[in-house]
């Protein structure tokens, strides 16, 4: 028996959808695992002075600390930059590295004067991360003194412009979602035509 041609095209139009979907599904599994390098699940935490090393606790709010990092898979090092944050006078960035042995390190111990620190870290191939966090230790506690007088003839300096904006890694999967829509949308509306006789 022979189909009629309106059968056709439903026919055409759903394979079409059906391989569109397809498409989808295989960009975007693949999309995933192209975005994250080894070591991206990896984080670095904040411990009191005196944590033992394998705690994957995060404490933000410490007096005297040391940083351990985590989950790094194959990476070898860390490295770490922590900057005051605006209520905390402007003092000097405290910059270093944690060497990995199985995708875990630690530091030394460190003392920072009370206030709101930022600690930002990265790895060669991955994404920048951040955290921010407090050192609020007791009085007399052995804490190195604020700095206190005015400021020297051209101490003053001016605010750093460095925007250090992530947003660009947020909108990968969004980009690839819409391409393979317009794709999807293209096999759709070609598949239409073909079925009116449309080339």
């Amino acid at each position: 028996m022979p189909t009629s041609p309106s059968l056709r095209s439903a026919r055409s139009r759903s394979a079409a959808v059906l391989g569109a979907f397809a498409l989808a599904g295989a960009s975007l599994a693949g999309a995933s695992a192209a975005v994250a390098a080894p070591g991206d699940s990896g984080d670095v935490r904040i411990h009191n002075a005196g944590t033992p090393a394998g705690n994957t606790g995060d404490a933000l709010k410490v007096c005297k600390f040391n940083l351990s990092a985590f989950n790094f898979e194959t990476v070898p090092l860390v490295t770490f930059t922590i900057t005051a944050e605006p209520p905390t006078p402007a003092l000097p960035t405290l910059t270093g590295s944690i060497t990995l042995a199985a995708g875990k390190g630690n530091t030394a111990d460190y003392a920072l004067p009370n206030g709101t620190y930022q600690l930002n870290w990265t790895f060669p191939g991955g994404v920048p991360k951040k955290k921010a966090f407090k050192v609020d230790c007791p009085l007399g506690s052995g804490e190195p003194p604020l700095p206190s007088g005015a400021v020297a003839a051209g101490g003053g300096g001016v605010a750093s412009l460095d925007g250090g904006d992530d947003s660009s890694t947020g909108l990968t999967p969004w980009l690839v979602t819409g391409a393979v829509g317009a794709a999807g949308l293209l096999l759709v509306r070609r598949a239409r035509r073909r079925g009116h006789g449309a080339a």
